[in-house]
């Protein structure tokens, strides 16, 4: 383990105690992903202005019960330059309510809320690093942060020793402004309830098109599969060319298999 490595894991220890709190507000320097009511998958860049910054976003979602639908919010390193190491996310109702802190999943460089039923087919592993660094397992996508209600949400991100308090938008971080990890990807993964589950993205990029179709044709022709979706789309019990057709009618308007 690293000297830099020591450092991060530190720091997430003296972040759980929680910093000097005082009165705070609704944000109102944040980015707006707006009004969501299809399933999609947000990815989307994140850069701290500072060490010590904190970047909001806020978000209309129609929310997961847990019998029906799912939200997942995680991030994955840029592996670029100083990248955040220590990432943390939370979330806030529309009245500044803390409705969950996250949990650090893959040693420390990914950071997850998983809300709802829970991903019925989830990744098993996530795309491939660049050489030199090692292979981040996926998020175990089961629901653990509980239910969702519809309505508008607000997500905290920041880096290592940050406090998330309970109420009114209250987030400190105690990290200092000059320290350099300030990038990471948030994704942000949406099934509304009651809504039929397509979940096509095989290359998981964030869209179902026409790359999909590729690379479910390379695995069922024997090639790698990076991400582990199961290559079973149209769920008959067999990978074959019937999952190739069934994923082709779907990115043509067709509808779920």
């Amino acid at each position: 383990m690293s000297v830099r490595h020591c450092v991060q894991v530190t720091a997430a220890v003296i972040g759980a105690v929680v910093l000097a709190s005082g009165v705070a507000a609704q944000p109102t320097d944040y980015i707006n992903l707006g009004v969501r009511t299809v399933s999609e998958t947000l990815v989307v860049p994140v850069h701290l202005r500072a060490g010590n910054d904190i970047r909001w976003f806020k978000i209309e979602i129609a929310g997961a019960r847990a019998d029906s639908g799912f939200v997942d919010f995680w991030t994955l390193p840029t592996y670029v330059g100083d990248f955040i190491r220590l990432p943390r996310i939370a979330i806030y109702d529309s009245l500044g309510a803390r409705l969950g802190v996250s949990d650090l999943v893959t040693h420390f460089t990914e950071a997850m809320l998983t809300f709802g039923m829970g991903d019925p087919r989830p990744p098993l592993t996530v795309p491939p690093p660049p050489e030199g660094f090692d292979p981040e397992v996926a998020p175990p996508f089961e629901g653990q942060s509980g239910a969702l209600a519809p309505g508008v949400y607000w997500l905290a991100t920041a880096s290592g020793v940050v406090a998330f308090n309970p109420t009114n938008w209250d987030v400190r971080s105690g990290q200092g402004s000059a320290y350099p990890d300030r990038d990471t990807v948030l994704h942000i993964r949406i099934q509304p309830p009651d809504v039929p589950y397509c979940d096509g993205d095989f290359n998981w990029d964030g869209n179902t098109d026409q790359d999909d179709v590729l690379y479910l044709a390379n695995v069922l022709a024997g090639g790698d599969n990076p991400t582990g979706r199961w290559a079973d789309y149209n769920r008959d019990g067999n990978e074959d060319q019937d999952d190739l057709l069934a994923l082709i009618h779907t990115i043509a308007g067709g509808g779920c298999p």
